[in-house]
């Protein structure tokens, strides 16, 4: 997809890109990278309890480290950084409102696309950083940010699934939560793909992929469609992260190269799209439940390419998904996109952060009361 970055583009698009904990400003660095490339307006900032990143963080505009010095951040420590961070809300809401491209009530150009961005995970600092953070995004633009959250991996402990389960629960289902859109984002893939490498390798790797397939779907929507049946725009993107598409999300990138032009041109991609899925998507789900969405097509345009994306759209007749169908003379298939709003009863692995989680705070509550019931003998 490096011709994407190669074209010029007439419409502009401006994202916010805020990391929250040790992961969230990783992924925020390489995505931060990718995007300036690509000539992106990018405002950021990266929040953790302390600069304890190797190497330096150099990519984000600002930083704000709530916590002291010595502490390093921790993917249990739930209760500490909601703490840390919850005394010093007024200080982040003020970096906040330096980030963001709008405020509440301010009149705003319809061409003037803006995207406030989190990323965080399950950590300790992640999950509670994110809580705060989509709170005080939400009451500064009006709007609920969208959040791409990584899940943990299947055998992290289970304290930091339960960090998960309370940040998911309360980011788009909790009554007095933001209800944000959530790109979900699971690492076991990549995990299952390399499991001859080490676990630092792999989740360089996974950050990397997760960076690169957010910009190329960002570009994707960029293009000028010019199918006169399939023709969505930006607009028809940034629909996809409205408020209207409160629940789960995945992001889809599929790419495939023919030996010949006409190969590509009568390949049934339709097929093709729904085998691969569960490879080209950042999550296994049903993703047919998604209420909207937006995927680009760009492959050698005929009248077989026009017959297959009508098989794709068919498939989700449940949802207002728009497509943009792009004609390139480049024996090549490429498909990008976002899929939201699924609904988590079609989202298996949700469940099984949730399950952990339930299961973990069970353990807790024992533990506290037989703490509490112990008899200590002294002389």
């Amino acid at each position: 997809m490096s011709w994407l970055k190669r074209k010029i583009f007439r419409k502009k698009i401006s994202i916010s890109v805020i990391g929250v904990g040790n992961a969230g400003c990783k992924i925020g660095e390489k995505l931060i990278q990718e995007l300036s490339e690509s000539k992106i307006t990018i405002k950021s900032l990266a929040v953790n309890l302390a600069d304890n990143f190797e190497p330096k963080i150099s990519n984000f505009s600002d930083t704000f480290w709530f916590g002291s010095k010595d502490l390093v951040s921790s993917d249990y420590d739930f209760e500490k950084a909601y703490k840390q961070l919850k005394a010093k809300e007024m200080e982040i809401k003020s970096k906040l409102e330096k980030v963001v491209f709008y405020k509440r009530d301010e009149r705003r150009d319809e061409d003037d696309l803006a995207l406030h961005l989190i990323i965080g995970s399950g950590g300790g600092t992640g999950s509670a950083g994110t809580i705060i953070i989509s709170k005080l995004l939400a009451d500064i633009t009006g709007e609920p940010p969208t959040v791409i959250f990584v899940l943990p991996e299947k055998d992290e402990p289970s304290l930091v699934q339960y960090n998960s389960a309370r940040a998911l629960h309360y980011l788009g289902f909790d009554t007095l939560g933001p209800h944000c859109p959530i790109i979900l984002f699971d690492n076991e893939k990549l995990l299952k793909l390399y499991e001859d490498e080490s676990i630092e390798i792999v989740l360089e790797k996974s950050n990397n992929l997760l960076a690169e397939t957010f910009t190329t779907t960002v570009l994707s929507a960029l293009q000028e469609s010019t199918h006169e049946e399939f023709y969505a725009d930006l607009n028809d993107f940034f629909k996809s992260f409205s408020r209207d598409a409160r629940g789960l999300g995945i992001i889809i990138s599929l790419d495939k190269e023919f030996e010949t032009l006409e190969r590509a041109q009568n390949t049934r991609f339709s097929d093709l799209f729904f085998n691969e899925l569960d490879e080209s998507s950042s999550l296994t789900a049903d993703v047919t439940r998604a209420k909207l969405g937006y995927l680009a097509i760009t492959m050698p345009t005929t009248y077989q390419s026009t017959f297959e994306t009508r098989k794709i759209v068919k498939k989700f007749e449940k949802g207002d998904i728009k497509v943009s169908l792009n004609s390139i003379d480049e024996p090549i298939l490429t498909i990008r996109g976002v899929l939201t709003g699924i609904h988590p009863d079609y989202v298996e692995r949700f469940w099984e952060v949730l399950e952990k989680g339930r299961d973990t705070r069970k353990e807790i509550i024992e533990a506290e009361t037989k703490i509490k019931e112990t008899y200590i003998e002294t002389e």
